[in-house]
């Protein structure tokens, strides 16, 4: 640790303690109303040009998590028609993981040129990490997760997103079991460094 920084701040030490909880070491329950609103307010203190609040957070929880694998099945099999069954079954039971799946969202403006859309889909990335920085000081365990549903129109439509929003991911969350993962060691040599002109 630097010697400019003679005590590690709390804060400081919460983002490089997290880590990322697969869904198989996730039990309910699930974060509460209140507990969601606080995340959501600390995802709204992320970086956003132009004030426009692109970020949208949907929750899926109990039975609509089936509603949700079903839909994402069924994209599945639009999307690649040669699926096998069992594959589609593997798709139908993934939001049945966590106690709580969240979608995320950027409801893109097209009227404010002065911030294109990827501005705005950078935005709610940074969103994102708030939200699971949030949940992950409130004593959650979290991921964040991809699929090829997320591209899909009739996806979006049943979320309630216009056809140009996007879709950012799936997050997963609940409270994590005993065996969560310890986080891993980072280096950050290579990663960053201070640019020379003419060098």
């Amino acid at each position: 640790m630097p010697d400019a920084i003679p005590t590690m701040p709390p804060a400081l030490a919460a983002l490089l303690s997290r880590s990322s909880v697969p869904p198989r070491l996730m039990r309910d329950p699930a974060p509460d109303q209140a507990a969601l609103d606080l995340a959501v307010a600390a995802a709204l203190r992320a970086p956003d040009h132009g004030g426009l609040r692109p970020a949208r957070f949907i929750f899926v929880s109990g039975t609509a998590r089936q509603a949700l694998g079903e839909m994402m099945a069924a994209s599945l099999a639009r999307r690649e028609p040669q699926t096998p069954p069992e594959r589609l079954d593997i798709e139908r039971a993934k939001p049945l993981r966590a106690p709580l799946v969240v979608a995320v969202g950027a409801a893109i403006r097209h009227d404010r040129p002065g911030v294109p859309p990827w501005e705005q889909e950078a935005s709610v990335a940074a969103s994102t990490m708030n939200f699971l920085n949030a949940l992950d000081a409130l004593g959650f365990g979290t991921v964040w997760l991809s699929s090829g549903a997320l591209r899909d129109p009739a996806v979006k439509q049943a979320l309630g997103f216009a056809e140009t929003d996007t879709l950012l991911g799936w997050v997963y969350v609940g409270t994590p079991a005993p065996e969560r993962p310890t986080p891993r060691t980072v280096d950050v040599q290579g990663v960053a460094r201070h640019w020379v002109p003419g060098a």
